[in-house]
Formats: structure tokens, C-alpha cells, sequence
């Protein structure tokens, strides 16, 4: 833009603004001004290309996730501006005072100009006031590309509060710089530690943390068939092996596979090197392998831990170090935390941690080399990227010769002189259901092939349990089929005509891995039986290719997960066929419901759309629709995703779809018609709508005048660390068991848990509603420090508000596995008690994790919920 429109509006005879000036230095400044003008605002401004890029926001900045604000762009401004404070005197442009409210440095999350151009700018602050991450969107309304909204990640420096809250209410003044440093670690909500590394401190979003002796979750990768180009990318080796998580707490090292697995005591080497390390605390991320001639070996990795060959070493390849010595560095570019781990392990060098090396830019040189050197491929990081445990787009893999995981559904019998089995029958997910991809037989030993015989013979069934359409029909009658539990790994070269595996090749077993964890993994992974095949009815978009309007929503990892909880949980000697959702007419419906628009993105920044959020409904829906059907429910809607309006709607809409029926509700001023929903066709035309969140009553339709559950949802104040929340369920669920109640837990999905009562028989509305304010002021009573029963954020500073009020008659409480509306795209989750100490916090469970966890538990927490007979007591 330059400063053309800066210098036409301004009369520098007249105005004391400078008219340029100022000089770039060693990294990028911005700064908030507090402009006095005919309207009051903030003018927020970023340093890029030697000007200021400017926009107004009229509210200021807020600290809330939740909040968007809007923020109009407005003309470039010299570098100077950012210290100009002072009065525009009337009759100028912007007359008014001016203060400078914050400043600092800042840092663009991936490309600055790629961000502005798309409307999608992600940026880390470094002020006095303002820090961590944040965005700023560009809305799509039309005749508004100036429109813009203002947003605050979700990391530890979020909180309740905004900009307002640093201006003196009786000046109208920015307070004090002293005061305003002074006032910012209260909203952090950090917990303090004993001691503090001084160098770690003063990082750019470092913050202060005690961490937990348990596993975390690692950030995964998504898959390229090239990697990415542009210089704010680095590059690692692939390594192929086992990933490994460790945590340290008091010096006490345990180690732990990706999928939470503790290997502590099968590692001792590995505990006995982190040790060494001499850490008071920390988090540790890193691929387990052995190297044979300079290179890593797979199949001697296996070898090593199956005790076939002791003397192999054992080398932990460490790339990432998300916490050190009460520091959490989750919110460190990785680019510093890289360099942290290579000064920790330099600093005291063990034999088995080798630090994992990286190239800056230049991918494809990168790949090549990889490539050149024999290596499985390269993965391919952001440098300006946080560590969030997800499979978010920071972190992604290339692979050299192709190679892809299957699971295995069945076997052949051995000819002639080979042992054991002929050859393994491999599927992978594909439209909601698993489809047969080929057989492997090469490469395996007579070893493994006698050793996989007598583990796939006690898992034998009668028939196949996965689409076997592609398998030729006189091979079909010499399958012998299994229940899918084992995951391998095999080369191919390429996918033939008929869209199966071309010359396929044994290269190891995945023991790391189930069936859960891997159908999860290939919805962000081209699917590899569909590459060169030709294209079907029905097939898929290609990952990346956006979906034409109203076609059906593509399966992702949601449905697939969804098969995996059926394949997984099949009894032995029985087969379900092709997994499916629903039988019937049923599932026909369900699956011809339109989404239109599902490349739609729903959370901004973050990639997931529309098709994606109804692929999650899909898959949840049998554990969903307990929740909701046949009761009234109240929804949020997003048209514009939630980087812009949302809204809730209790009434049911005109054109919604012939599945989302309206039910009478009697209300003050007469007679209304109510959501409900029946089926899973009625929860996709919802999203079809836009709906997000599903709140319904504690009531059922058929008897709406009484309550069949109690809520009670305990909401922290920002102030309050987690512990305290989990604390906190634990003292209501005692109180509840002491008056002979049995009660469930699920997280909010936002700040939260909801502890919930069935009734059975159900209680009237008043009963019910009194009830639970006379819990909620016992709790209060008993614990004046920790709880609070009345709304009012006054009250509420330091404590938790148990809200009571969710269970009065039309008031209605976030439904299980249900969507939230807020950037961290949670989920309501279900969870047992004794899972409660393993929870992080209110939106631990996410749509990128929360399949995955249905995949792998045992059982459902709440499959009793509907059983439990337990009525109403007199307090």
C-alpha cells in the first residue's frame, strides 16, 4: 500500500503526526495506540516492508479466544508512528489524543505476505500487554475487504480479559507501564514452580509450568507426496523406527509410545541416558531406531527389542523438547526449542541421544539427498511452529520409495515348501468401510511366516470383514479371514488398473500400531489402494482437491474411525461383512444427505471444514443420538464459521430437511415448535445448516414437565489452574454419593466438567431446579475458598461457579461428543472417573483426537447411564 494514502490525508503543517522516517531494525516492531478520535479505538500496527500495516479496532484487543474483534484495515503509517503519542488537533484527519498503549516485537507464524494476500495472518506478539499467539482473519463479506477480525489463540496467555482492563476507568488513559507489566501474570493463569531457568524465562513464549508424570500427546505429521517449498520450512531426516515420548518429573524418566503405551521398563538404556541428562523436569520427543552402517534399520529394531540380537544398540533420535526444567516451551518457535536440545545434549553428550539435525529452505534439494542416500524420506517442519500434539499441517512427511500401512484381514495357506501362511490379505479404510488392497507375501522370513500363522489362527472368522470386491473370485474362496488386529508395513510400486497393490513387499510389523490408531492416520494420508486407480461412483475427492457444492461430504478420519471401533470390538469366530453405521433404509438416508460447500473452512486457521465436521458427526452418531433423540435441542449455528456470528436457535427452521422435526413446546407466549432430531440423517441436514454445537433438554419430548438428568457444570474463573477443577468434580461427586446418587463425568469441551445425575424416575422441573441450587450452595458453604453459586464475574475471581441454573425447565446443557463452537475445535467428552487425573483439561478432546481415543478405549463410560434407577432425594 506504502505511504501514498498516509501522506494524502494529513496536513503535516497542521498536525504534529511525523510524515515518514523511522529505520528497520534487527526484528519486526508493532504497537497499539489508544486514539481519542470522533470515535473512540485502538490502532493496531505490525511492521512489514519498512511501513506499518495498520487497522482500527474499535473495542481493542481481547484476551478471549471466544471473542473476535473487529478490526478495520486502514492506510499504511511510517515506522516513526509507533512512538508518536500527543494530540491531532481539530479540523485534521483523525483529530483527537493519541497514547501508546503497547509495544513490542513480533514474529509472522509462516509467511507474512502469503497471510495478508489470503486474509489468514497468523502472528506472535511479544509486548508488555499483548503476547502470544493470535490471527487476524479477513471476513468475506461483500463490498468489506478491509473487514477484518481480531482473534487470540488458545495458549497460556489467553484469559476473560481485553484491553480495557489496562486503561485507568477515570482518565481513560493507558495505566501506567509498571502497572500494566505488573497486572499481566494474573491472566495468564500460570502455575508458579519453585525454581525458574533464567535463559528459559525470558524466551519468547516461555511460560511457567509443572507438568505431570504421564504421557503427552505428540505432534503427528500429515503426508506429502512432495515437500514443501519456501524458507520458513526446515528439514529432518525421516527416521524409521519407533516414536518415543519422555517425561521427567523430579528426575524420575519413564518413556512412552506414541499412542500412550509406557516402554520404561523395556528401555532401560534409553531411561539410564535421559537420566544423565541430570533434568529437574522436562518433555522429550524422538524416534526410537538402530543403526546398522551408519543408517537406521528397521527390521533390526525389531530384532533388538524381541531380544533376537541384544548387542544391537539402541539410539534415541531426538528433534523436539516441547518442556525443560519447569518451562513450558509449547508456545517457543521450534526453531528455538531445536536449538535448546541441541545446547542441552551438547552440554552433556550421551552415547544412545543423538540430536536430530535439520536444513533451513530449499525441500526438494532436502528430499533428493534423502532420497540419494537410501534414506525412507524427509519430514518437513515449520520453523515458526508451536507444539500442539495435533496433526495440524505444521509437520509433514515425504516419503522416497512408497510405502504405506495396512491392515490385516485375512491369509492364504502355504504352497508347496513354504511355512506358516502363503501370504497376508491387506485393506485399508476407504468410504466409511475397509476395502481389500492386495496381498503381501515377499519379504518374510519362514520365521515370521510361522510365527503370524499361530498368531492369526486364534483370530480366525467365517467371514470377511472388509470389501473384497476388488479380490479376484477365485481367490476369494481361498481367503481365510481374521479378525483385523495386526497392522503391517510394505513397499509397493504403484497402484495397478484394477486399484490394487503393484508388486508389494513384506517390510515389517507395526506392534506400535492398531487398527484404531491407523484408521485414524489415513484420513490425512492420500489414500494409497485409490492412487492410479481408475475413478468410481461414489469415490472421494482427493485430499487437497475441494469438494464440488453440493456433493456428499467426503469420508475422512471420522468414519473411518468409526469402522475401526467396529472392527476392533468384533467377537472371534464372527464377521460384520463391510462395517457399516446403521443397516437398512436407514443408513441409505443418512448417507444421502447433501453438505454443500464442505471444503468450507469452519475453524479458522486450523483447516477443518464443514465436510470434515459432519464426517465427525457421522462417525460419533451412534454414541451421539443417545444423547439427543427425541428430546427438544437448542443449536449453535455458524454460516460464516466461527471466525465469524455465531448464533443459538432453539425453534426449528423452515427447508431445514424432512429429518429435523419440530415438536410442540408450550412457552410464555404460546406454542412453539422445538429442534429434534431422531436419527443421523437429522444431525447432518443440522450441519448442512451450519450447526456446530447440540444442547439438549434434560428432558424428554414426550414428557417435557419432568427431568431425567441433572448438570452441573463446573466453570472456572481464569485464574484457576486445573487441578483444582478436577478437584473440585471429584468433592461434587462425593457430596452426590453421600445423599445415595450415582453420578457421570464428561468434559465441557471449553474451560470445564460437567457432572451429570440420571433420574429415573424423572422429577418434576422445580424439584429438580431447586435441588441443584441447594447442592450447589452446600458445596459453597463447605468450601467458601474454592466454589461460588452465584453468577457474577465480582464473585467469581479464584473460584469455580458451579452452575445449577442449566437445570431449569428450557434450560439446556452441551450434549456428549458434541462440537464447540471455539478455536480449539473441542469436544464434550465422556470420560470415566478414574480417567479424570490422565485429563489436561476442559477441551483435551478435540476433533483431531477424540476418534482416536473411541478407537482405542475398552468400553463406553457412560453405557450404564440409561440403567441407573435412582430418584430424586429430600435435602
Amino acid at each position: 500500500m506504502g505511504l501514498q494514502e498516509y501522506r494524502r490525508k494529513r496536513k503535516f503543517s497542521d498536525t504534529p503526526e511525523p510524515q515518514d522516517g523511522g529505520s528497520a531494525g534487527p526484528t519486526r516492531i508493532f504497537v497499539v495506540q489508544l486514539h481519542h478520535a470522533s470515535h473512540r479505538h485502538y490502532d493496531f500496527r505490525l511492521e512489514l516492508d519498512g511501513v506499518l500495516k495498520s487497522w482500527a479496532v474499535p473495542k481493542g484487543p481481547s484476551f478471549d479466544p471466544s471473542v473476535k474483534r473487529l478490526a478495520m484495515e486502514v492506510e499504511d503509517h511510517p515506522l516513526s508512528y509507533a512512538t508518536f503519542e500527543g494530540d491531532i488537533p481539530k479540523g485534521n484527519y483523525g483529530a483527537g489524543h493519541v497514547d501508546v498503549f503497547d509495544h513490542g516485537t513480533w514474529e509472522p507464524i509462516g509467511s507474512a505476505h502469503d497471510g495478508l494476500a489470503k486474509g489468514d495472518l497468523k502472528f506472535t506478539l511479544h509486548g508488555d500487554v499483548l503476547r502470544g499467539s493470535w490471527v487476524l482473519v479477513r471476513t468475506r463479506r461483500a463490498g468489506a475487504k478491509n473487514q477484518w477480525l481480531l482473534i487470540k489463540h488458545r495458549d497460556t496467555f489467553a484469559g476473560p480479559r481485553d484491553a480495557n482492563d489496562f486503561v485507568d476507568p477515570k482518565t481513560d488513559r493507558p495505566l501506567p507501564l509498571a502497572q500494566r507489566r505488573k497486572t499481566w501474570p494474573k491472566q495468564a493463569g500460570a502455575p508458579t514452580v519453585a525454581k525458574r531457568t533464567p535463559a528459559l524465562s525470558k524466551l519468547a513464549g516461555s511460560t511457567a509450568e509443572e507438568i505431570r508424570d504421564e504421557a503427552f500427546a505428540p505432534e503427528l505429521c500429515k503426508s506429502l507426496a512432495t515437500p514443501p517449498s519456501g524458507d520458513d520450512w526446515l528439514h529432518e531426516v525421516k527416521w524409521d523406527g519407533y516414536r518415543i515420548v519422555a517425561t521427567v518429573v523430579r528426575g524420575k524418566v519413564r518413556l512412552w509410545s506414541r499412542n500412550a503405551i509406557e516402554w520404561t521398563a523395556r528401555l532401560p538404556e534409553l531411561v539410564q541416558a535421559v537420566a544423565a541428562l541430570k533434568l529437574r523436569s522436562a518433555q522429550l520427543d524422538g524416534e526410537m531406531i538402530v543403526l546398522r552402517d551408519g543408517r537406521d534399520d528397521f527390521n533390526a529394531l525389531q530384532a533388538r527389542l524381541s531380544a533376537d540380537a541384544t548387542n544391537e544398540p539402541i539410539v534415541y533420535m531426538l528433534f523436539d523438547l516441547p518442556h525443560l526444567n519447569g518451562q513450558s516451551l509449547r508456545n517457543v518457535q521450534l526453531v528455538e526449542r531445536k536449538a535448546l536440545l541441541a545446547q542441552l545434549l551438547g552440554a552433556n553428550p550421551q552415547p544412545a541421544l543423538r540430536y536430530s539435525e535439520h536444513q533451513m529452505g530449499n525441500g526438494k534439494a532436502a528430499f533428493a539427498q534423502a532420497v540419494a542416500s537410501g534414506l525412507e524420506g524427509i519430514v518437513s517442519k515449520r520453523a515458526g511452529s508451536f507444539y500442539r500434539g495435533m496433526r495440524n499441517g505444521d509437520w509433514v512427511k515425504a516419503k522416497g520409495r512408497p510405502s504405506d500401512e495396512f491392515i490385516v484381514i485375512g491369509f492364504t495357506e502355504p504352497k508347496k515348501s513354504r511355512a506358516g501362511i502363503g501370504a497376508l490379505l491387506l485393506a485399508q479404510p476407504r468410504d466409511g468401510g475397509l476395502v481389500y488392497v492386495g496381498r503381501v507375501g515377499t519379504g518374510l522370513s519362514d520365521e515370521q511366516l510361522r510365527s503370524l500363522r499361530k498368531q492369526l489362527q486364534k483370530d480366525v472368522v467365517d467371514a470377511p470383514p472388509a470389501d473384497i470386491a476388488l479380490m479376484a473370485r477365485s481367490d476369494q474362496k481361498l481367503g481365510i479371514w481374521v479378525r483385523p488386529r495386526l497392522v503391517v508395513e510394505a513397499y509397493f510400486q504403484g497402484i495397478g488398473g484394477q486399484g490394487l497393490l503393484r508388486q508389494p513387499a513384506f517390510k515389517a510389523m507395526r506392534t506400535d500400531k492398531s487398527p484404531g490408531d491407523l484408521l485414524v492416520e489415513k484420513a490425512d494420508k492420500p489414500n494409497a489402494a485409490k492412487k492410479g486407480a481408475a475413478a468410481k461412483k461414489g469415490t472421494p475427492a482427493k485430499k487437497g482437491t475441494p469438494a464440488k457444492k453440493g456433493t456428499l461430504a467426503t469420508a475422512t478420519r471420522s468414519s473411518q474411525s468409526a469402522v475401526a471401533a467396529a472392527v476392533e470390538n468384533m467377537p472371534a469366530g464372527k464377521s460384520p461383512g463391510k462395517p457399516r453405521r446403521a443397516t437398512g433404509d436407514q443408513q441409505r438416508v443418512a448417507d444421502a444427505v447433501v453438505i454443500t460447500h464442505p471444503e468450507r473452512e469452519v475453524f479458522p486457521g486450523t483447516g477443518i471444514t464443514k465436510g470434515e465436521v459432519a464426517d465427525y458427526y457421522r462417525a460419533v452418531s451412534r454414541w451421539l443420538l443417545p444423547e439427543l433423540a427425541g428430546r427438544p435441542v437448542s443449536v449453535v449455528r455458524c454460516p460464516g464459521g466461527i471466525g465469524q456470528q455465531c448464533f443459538f436457535q432453539k425453534h426449528v427452521g423452515t427447508g431445514w430437511g424432512e429429518h429435523v422435526h419440530g415438536v410442540a413446546i408450550t412457552e410464555s407466549k404460546g406454542e412453539a415448535r422445538y429442534v429434534c432430531i431422531q436419527d443421523e440423517a437429522g444431525v447432518l441436514e443440522l450441519v448442512q445448516m451450519n450447526v456446530l454445537e447440540l444442547h439438549p433438554w434434560g428432558a424428554k419430548s414426550s414428557d417435557p414437565k419432568h427431568a431425567d438428568r441433572i448438570v452441573f457444570d463446573l466453570d472456572p474463573h481464569a485464574s484457576v489452574a486445573w487441578p483444582r477443577v478436577r478437584a473440585a468434580a471429584r468433592d461434587v461427586r462425593r457430596q452426590l454419593d453421600s445423599i445415595g446418587l450415582q453420578s457421570f463425568l464428561r468434559t465441557s469441551g471449553g474451560k470445564g466438567l460437567h457432572v451429570v445425575v440420571p433420574l429415573n424416575p424423572p422429577a418434576p422441573w422445580d424439584q429438580v431446579k431447586s435441588f441443584a441450587q441447594a447442592v450447589a450452595q452446600a458445596m459453597t458453604a463447605l468450601r467458601p475458598d474454592e466454589f461460588v453459586s452465584v453468577a457474577g464475574e465480582k464473585k467469581r475471581d479464584g473460584k469455580i461457579f458451579i452452575d445449577w441454573l442449566r437445570n431449569g425447565r428450557g434450560a439446556t446443557s452441551v450434549a456428549s461428543y458434541s462440537l464447540r463452537a471455539r478455536s480449539s475445535a473441542g469436544v464434550a467428552m465422556p470420560i470415566a472417573w478414574e480417567e479424570l487425573g490422565r485429563v489436561s483439561s476442559g477441551d483435551a478432546f478435540t476433533i483431531g483426537n477424540v476418534l482416536a481415543r473411541i478407537a482405542r478405549r475398552a468400553d463406553d463410560p457412560w453405557k450404564s447411564i440409561s440403567k441407573v434407577k435412582q430418584s430424586l432425594p429430600t435435602l
